[in-house]
């Protein structure tokens, strides 16, 4: 059932007034730099949006028509979302099937096609197509021997994006990349890794990071090749977000 103008999750009014931004970027068939994404944050600083909050650096350029820009946004009532802003020249997305369309509009003279889909830390399957054919940046790899700072929650979708956020902190001020996180006793792995993942987009953290898990038999997870955990880790912290802490919260730990 195709949801009425009054179910729609994201008002076309604010994904039209991002797409004006986005759709004016030069078509380029390569990844988007950080630069790009400032430049993007900056000329939205002055725009005033009703009922959502773009995330700017989750930007990405879908990676078959680089005219089209996906990006993550809180649509109405905070629901996290991913939009698609695309010309209406530009094919339809085959990665996102079911996707709510929001509206077709004229930006200039130019038509836009405007498309959203549920993307929470739960929505498993379009974490990984985001993560294994929008950017691989996103995925977890292994560090080896080289220094951590590992982070665990019992909460992970809540809390990871402020950890990644700390982490880039630490990074800029230091060069050096130290985020580990590690599953907890009785943790689900497949549900901890999908956060984890959802977590470093949201965050626009690209610079890599590791997970380890307790055990000397790391979990697998379904639908991978290979295990994402390594059993050790050379830490040199580690830190336990208590439920209920917040950003600024989360940023004094580290």
């Amino acid at each position: 059932m195709t949801p009425s103008l009054f179910d729609l999750p994201l008002r076309l009014g604010d994904a039209a007034a991002l797409a004006s931004i986005l759709l004016d970027l030069p078509v380029m068939p390569k990844p988007v730099a950080d630069d790009l994404r400032n430049r993007v944050a900056g000329r939205a600083a002055n725009v005033k949006f009703d009922a959502m909050a773009p995330v700017y650096s989750s930007l990405e350029r879908d990676p078959v028509h680089p005219a089209a820009y996906y990006i993550c946004v809180d649509g109405v009532d905070g629901q996290p979302l991913l939009l698609r802003a695309a010309p209406a020249t530009t094919p339809s997305s085959g990665l996102f099937p079911k996707a709510i369309l929001i509206g077709r509009t004229f930006i200039g003279r130019h038509e836009a096609v405007l498309n959203v889909v549920p993307f929470g830390p739960g929505d498993g399957d379009r974490i990984r197509t985001f993560s294994e054919q929008i950017n691989k940046s996103f995925l977890p790899k292994p560090f080896g021997s080289k220094p951590v700072t590992v982070v665990r929650s019992t909460d992970p979708g809540a809390q990871f994006p402020f950890a990644f956020d700390a982490f880039r902190k630490h990074w800029k001020a230091s060069g050096q990349n130290t985020a580990a996180f590690r599953l907890q006793e009785g943790q689900d792995p497949e549900a901890f890794y999908l956060a984890t993942v959802w977590s470093a987009i949201r965050s626009g953290w690209r610079e890599g990071y590791t997970l380890t898990a307790p055990g000397e038999r790391m979990p697998m997870i379904p639908g991978l090749k290979s295990r994402p955990f390594e059993a050790t880790v050379n830490a040199t912290r580690e830190i336990v977000l208590e439920p209920g802490l917040g950003g600024d919260q989360i940023a004094d730990l580290f």
